[in-house]
């Protein structure tokens, strides 16, 4: 078997004095790697960077003197061709002189980054999955499952401390009409545009979701009904500024209800709104359509 030589390391072997830092000697493979020569004057702080040099007067001496080794520690070379290269150093000491075996890490902080990027990439892929899969298949609102889980969150919120959560359906007046009268393609069109203008008139506190078929939730945060009559003339007047293909207004039915404080015990807390909501909806079926009622605990279904 071939015994080993200095030439043999494939790593940079260095000695070096403790406190003045100066080379005492190093291997044929540091010497190579830095394009230095062996000289009294060179020093440990002549090969390293301006932050690595700081970072051993500041922290790597101090461990050394109290632990007697310093192993894996991240440091950054200075080449021969002045090029700053990423290096693992292990340290120890005997007597006032420092061993180094420092091992060059271009591999592996070639591979950190692209780990760093494959990790980016896969939480940016994650995020775009997660979104596609709140939102709706037609529309640009959330569905039915994710608006269900953000009105959660904004039931939570209000337990700590309350505020009022408007709770309004609107359903599309004559639909099935409009689908049998110009194709279901112009009714996908007339859905499209409808959603453009809800998220045109909430917030960004807001919850608005396609909640099924020409059926919208829209739940309005910190919201009362003195607060729903401008909101509701606003989304009328909006949503009639949509033509339908006869040069008809588009026109809409909204029924609703306020979430107050006694309300937050109840079970199904989402499920007893919207069944409120939907009566008041029912009832604006029933009369002119194209306007809002709302469900009030005290005086029952009344017209705004």
């Amino acid at each position: 078997m071939k015994e080993a030589v200095e030439e043999d390391f494939p790593c940079l072997l260095l000695k070096s004095d403790l406190e003045t830092t100066e080379i005492k000697w190093f291997n044929p493979y540091a010497k190579s790697f830095l394009g230095v020569e062996w000289t009294s004057e060179k020093k440990i702080i002549d090969l390293v960077s301006k932050a690595s040099s700081i970072f051993y007067e500041s922290y790597i001496k101090p461990i050394l003197l109290a632990n007697g080794e310093y192993l894996e520690v991240q440091i950054t070379l200075l080449s021969g061709s002045g090029q700053r290269v990423p290096a693992v150093a292990n340290i120890t000491v005997s007597g006032h002189i420092l061993y180094w075996a420092i091992y060059v890490a271009k591999e592996r902080d070639k591979l950190y980054q692209e780990l760093i990027e494959a990790k980016d990439q896969l939480e940016k892929k994650t995020e775009e999955l997660t979104a596609v899969s709140r939102r709706d298949t037609l529309t640009p609102l959330l569905n039915r499952r994710a608006a269900n889980d953000d009105v959660l969150k904004m039931i939570s919120q209000s337990r700590r401390a309350f505020v009022p959560l408007s709770f309004l359906l609107l359903d599309i007046d004559f639909f099935k009409k409009i689908n049998d009268a110009f194709g279901h393609e112009e009714g996908d069109r007339i859905l499209i545009k409808l959603s453009h203008v809800l998220l045109e008139q909430v917030r960004e506190t807001d919850v608005v979701a396609r909640w099924g078929g020409e059926e919208f939730l829209m739940v309005l945060f910190n919201t009362d009904i003195k607060d729903i009559k401008p909101f509701s003339e606003r989304l009328h007047n909006a949503i009639s500024e949509i033509s339908l293909p006869s040069g008809k207004p588009l026109t809409a039915s909204i029924g609703g209800t306020v979430l107050e404080k006694g309300d937050l015990e109840q079970p199904n807390l989402i499920a007893q709104q919207l069944l409120k909501a939907d009566k008041a909806l029912y009832e604006v079926k029933a009369n002119q359509r194209a306007h809002t009622r709302i469900y009030d605990s005290v005086h029952g279904i009344v017209k705004i």
